[in-house]
């Protein structure tokens, strides 16, 4: 048997597993369960073990075991942001995220856009932001398809067309999240994350010292590579004076937006009590460890390619997202490929899964039911979700085959609207009345336009500084400046 057939033998063995897990857990374990509970946020019955690996798997995906390889091999030390900003974010969680959890269950909140709605009595802000949390998750899911290609390409050694990959595998992923519903997507994660764990771990320590003998002699070769390199290269060890305002608004910044995406915040409605929420908050944090030795992957490779290895004729560049494939297929055998493949897809696979639910539930619970159809009876309000759960993975695979980005800028992108929530989400939870209603409304939709020119018509970031921060900045002054105006016409 070829070593492509048994690597991609393992990763589709896998798929089958954990799809029909998830079928399982859905409609034999929760069927006492009400319907719309337990597509939205199972029930509220998650425990520790299963909601730790299942938000653990959720939060790190494809960026973590591709896109972070792939920013070290291509800009070394400008990656430890990224560490960085999720570091901050879990001191951030441990405060806000019981608050949400209490406030979500004392008042009924099934989605985040439930949350806006009776924040500000409107249930057209409810609305936006259900639909603006869907639209900015779109490069989160393109970022995993992308992946998902990158992973089968790489193990069938080039023999799968990586657009067929992308096709098949998101189809998987798409079906049993349109059945299943949360219950579905937690115990999936749950497989996945101990399996991404696993893979991470084993790789990013082997494959230095297999490459290089220690990190010592890794790091030598890193920066005899750096010397190497003319003026102006992107990668370089340390962090270049022209990245530190990017650097900085990124740590800023980024960690305001962590516990806002809307698949995370359903998994954290999830939970079965407020300890279990804390205890979460503690517990997840042990996956932003494993960044260390993705990174240090992504690092090898650069080495590798650095060195001219004869091992390395598959490593041409542009080849830094496929990094960590690429670093395991040329030091391993096919079936430690097969299982890193499973675990990478798997990480993949199980973040877009989620951000695929919660859009579906965003959309018929605070769009179709609230403004469009009231009397909208459950049947009707499950099959909303799942049509647009589908219309947001064909638009995401779209965007994927036809318009692909760096993994890791397509998940900064998406942080940078979805941050745009923050001012108006906290300040209506500890200081309610700071916003109108009307004034939420247009800074939100101020700082997402914002950042959209940045990106699509400017397409460099101003002062080098990171796009969400010039987003939050018109958000604040605009909804500001409206709910003042507001509040003095009503004296």
């Amino acid at each position: 048997m070829g070593g492509e057939a048994i690597a991609l033998g393992i990763i589709f063995g896998w798929l089958g597993v954990t799809a029909g897990v998830g079928v399982l857990a859905t409609y034999l374990g929760f069927r006492r369960v009400a319907a719309v509970d337990a597509w939205f946020v199972a029930g509220r019955r998650l425990g520790l073990l299963v909601l730790w690996l299942s938000l653990g798997a959720n939060i790190y995906s494809a960026y973590t075991f591709l896109g972070l390889p792939g920013l070290a091999a291509r800009e070394g030390g400008k990656v430890w942001a990224i560490t960085l900003y999720g570091m901050i974010s879990y001191l951030i969680g441990y405060i806000v995220v019981p608050r949400m959890w209490s406030k979500a269950k004392d008042r009924g909140w099934l989605t985040i856009a439930d949350a806006f709605e009776d924040i500000y009595g409107s249930r057209a802000v409810g609305a936006f932001t259900a639909i603006a949390g869907a639209l900015w998750s779109i490069p989160y899911i393109q970022l995993q398809i992308q992946g998902i290609g990158y992973i089968i390409e790489t193990a069938s050694y080039g023999a799968m067309n990586p657009v067929i990959a992308k096709v098949i595998a998101f189809t998987l992923i798409a079906i049993f999240t349109v059945v299943g519903g949360l219950m579905s997507v937690v115990f999936i994660n749950m497989l996945q994350g101990a399996l991404m764990l696993a893979a991470v771990w084993f790789i990013g320590i082997a494959a230095p010292l297999i490459a290089f003998g220690s990190l010592t002699n890794l790091f030598n070769v890193l920066q005899s590579y750096q010397l190497s390199q003319p003026a102006g290269s992107n990668f370089s060890l340390f962090l270049k004076p022209g990245d530190v305002g990017w650097f900085l608004s990124i740590i800023f910044i980024a960690p305001l937006a962590f516990w806002l995406w809307p698949n995370r915040v359903q998994n954290v409605f999830g939970a079965k009590d407020i300890k279990t929420t804390k205890r979460n908050m503690v517990a997840v944090s042990v996956y932003q460890i494993a960044q260390i030795p993705a990174i240090l992957v992504g690092l090898t490779a650069i080495a590798l390619f650095a060195t001219d290895s004869i091992a390395m004729p598959v490593f041409k560049k542009p080849f830094c997202d496929y990094s960590f494939m690429l670093v395991t297929r040329v030091l391993f055998p096919p079936w430690v490929v097969g299982l890193v493949g499973a675990g990478a897809m798997a990480a993949s696979i199980s973040t877009a899964a989620a951000i695929l639910h919660v859009s579906g539930a965003l959309f018929s619970r605070n769009v179709w039911q609230r403004l469009l159809r009231p009397s909208a009876p459950r049947r009707e309000l499950l099959l909303s979700a799942r049509v647009f759960t589908a219309v947001i993975a064909v638009a995401s695979l779209v965007l994927a085959l036809y318009a692909p980005g760096i993994l890791i800028y397509l998940l900064l992108v998406g942080y940078a609207g979805i941050v745009q929530m923050f001012p108006q989400y906290i300040l209506g939870m500890y200081r309610p009345g700071t916003f109108t209603r009307n004034g939420a409304l247009a800074g939100m939709a101020t700082g997402m336009a914002i950042v959209a020119y940045i990106k699509v018509i400017l397409r460099h970031l101003p002062l080098g500084i990171y796009e969400g921060f010039w987003g939050l900045i018109g958000n604040l002054a605009v909804a500001s400046i409206v709910s003042l105006t507001e509040k003095r016409f009503k004296t």
